[in-house]
């Protein structure tokens, strides 16, 4: 049973972080899509977790980054607007937002501002800026 750990997650009152990899088979679409958005924490696993176009999920994506094939990344690459292709990085937790806002039928600043906002302060608290 697919819901079996998750439930018990939840019956402890834990958050659940969903990833690229997360969203990869149908089954695990259907395991997140009942989750309640007051207990996603989203995250992109950086930098091996993007969400490829043979994942269940990637059909909800909506935002496309311009990647580079490259080795590694590089600050010049970063300069340029690339991210390095199959790579995750930060700016991919738009695309998480993305497919869990089309498995649950809402909009993506609604997931966002609950999974990545109000979720993300309840549990590591309110983030101050640093003066330097």
């Amino acid at each position: 049973n697919p819901w079996k750990l998750p439930k018990k997650f939840l019956s402890l009152g834990l958050y659940i972080g969903i990833n690229g990899c997360s969203l990869k088979t149908q089954q695990n679409l259907d395991v997140v899509k009942d989750i309640p958005l007051e207990s996603l924490i989203l995250e992109t696993d950086c930098p091996w977790c993007d969400i490829r176009p043979t994942h269940a999920g990637f059909s909800y994506i909506q935002t496309i980054f311009p990647c580079k094939k490259e080795k590694q990344y590089n600050k010049d690459l970063g300069k340029m607007g690339f991210c390095v292709k199959n790579r995750t990085e930060p700016c991919h937790v738009a695309q998480v937002a993305e497919v869990v806002a089309g498995l649950k039928g809402l909009k993506v600043k609604e997931v966002v501002d609950i999974c990545c906002g109000k979720n993300v302060c309840e549990l590591f608290g309110k983030l101050e800026k640093r003066s330097k």
